[in-house]
C-alpha cells in the first residue's frame, strides 16, 4: 500500500467529492478515480458508494480514514525524524560560552569550513550555564566552556588557564601593587562583564567564599568598556587576561588576583563521538598554534 494512495483517499473521504479531491491533489478525477479503484482491490473492500450526490464512505471506508489518520501521523513523524538526522548530519554545531569568541579566530574558522566542505559550520555562543547544559543535552557536537562540565560521558581537555585580574588606573592606591586578593575587593567599587559571563560569575563566589558581596557599580556586555570606565574613575575593573591586552597603556594596569577563582577554558564533547572525523579535525586545528 502506497502511503500516497491513503493520502488520497483521506482527501476524498473529507471533501466527500472525487473532482474537488483531485483538483486538491493536482491530479485528474480519472486518475484519482483509478487510485481509489487499487486501494478497493488491494484492501478486497468497498471503500465509497459512488452516488450522484458524491461519495458515501463504507463501514470499511470509516475504519480506514480513522486508521488513516494514525498512519498519516506516524508516516509524518518518521519523517521528520529521519530529515532532523539528516540535517544533523549536514551540521556540525560549536557552543562556546560569552566571551570565549577569541578562542575561535576567524583564520581558524575559515580553516575548519574548508575542511567541512558541504557540511555547514553552526556557531552558538550563550551563558557558560546554558552552554554546559546544551552540550549534555546533545545539542552541540563540541563545547568551548569555563569549567569542567561535572557529567559523565563526557571529554574534557583544558586549552587555557587564565587569572582573575583588576584592571586600576594610574593614580588609584592599587596601582603600585603587583598582586591584590579578594579581601582587597570589599567596600571598592567594581566595574565587570554582566551575568552572562563567567568572570561575573566567579566574582561573586570569590567574594562570597571570603564573606562578602562585591559592589559591582557597572555592568557592561563589552570587555572593552571595563577599561574605558576605568580610565574615567570609575572604579576597578574586573577581567581576566585575554581580553585586551590592547587597552593596557601607562595609565592602565592589570594585576593578577592570587585566590580569585581561575578561568580555566575546556573543550568538550561526547566520549561516544570521540573518533568522529569532524570532531577530530575541530580540536586538532583549536589547539595548533
Amino acid at each position: 500500500m502506497d502511503i500516497k494512495d491513503v493520502r488520497s483517499f483521506m482527501e476524498c473521504y473529507e471533501t466527500r467529492s472525487i473532482n474537488k479531491a483531485a483538483r486538491s491533489l493536482f491530479i485528474t478525477p480519472q486518475g484519482l478515480g483509478k487510485i481509489l479503484d487499487r486501494l478497493e482491490h488491494e484492501m478486497q473492500v468497498k471503500l465509497f458508494e459512488r452516488t450522484k450526490q458524491g461519495l458515501v464512505p463504507t463501514e470499511a471506508g470509516v475504519f480506514f480514514y480513522e486508521k488513516g489518520l494514525k498512519l498519516l501521523a506516524e508516516t509524518q513523524e518518521l519523517e521528520q525524524g529521519l530529515e532532523s538526522i539528516r540535517k544533523k548530519n549536514d551540521i556540525f554545531k560549536v557552543g562556546y560560552s560569552c566571551g570565549l569568541i577569541r578562542m575561535l579566530p576567524m583564520k581558524k574558522i575559515e580553516q575548519y569550513q574548508k575542511f567541512l566542505g558541504r557540511t555547514e559550520l553552526v556557531l552558538e555562543e550563550g551563558s557558560n550555564p546554558d552552554i554546559k547544559e546544551k552540550l549534555i543535552n546533545g545539542q552541540f557536537d563540541v563545547a568551548l566552556v569555563i569549567g569542567r562540565v561535572a557529567a559523565t560521558g563526557f571529554i574534557e581537555q583544558e586549552i587555557d588557564s587564565k587569572s582573575m585580574c583588576a584592571v586600576v588606573s594610574d593614580g588609584h592606591k592599587f596601582f603600585a601593587r603587583e598582586s591584590l586578593s579578594i579581601s582587597d575587593l570589599k567596600d571598592e567599587a567594581l566595574i565587570s562583564l554582566n551575568e552572562k559571563y563567567q568572570s561575573y560569575a566567579n566574582l561573586i563566589n570569590s567574594c562570597e567564599r571570603e564573606g562578602f558581596y562585591p559592589d559591582v557599580r557597572i555592568k557592561t556586555m563589552e570587555a572593552a568598556m571595563i577599561y574605558e570606565f576605568v580610565r574615567e574613575g570609575l572604579g576597578i575593573g574586573i577581567d581576566v587576561d585575554i581580553h585586551n591586552k590592547e587597552a593596557i597603556s601607562k595609565d592602565i594596569k592589570l594585576i593578577p588576583i592570587e585566590d580569585g577563582i581561575s578561568w580555566n577554558v575546556y573543550i568538550a564533547y561526547e566520549k561516544s563521538k570521540e573518533d568522529d572525523k569532524k570532531l577530530q579535525q575541530f580540536v586538532k586545528i583549536l589547539i595548533s598554534k
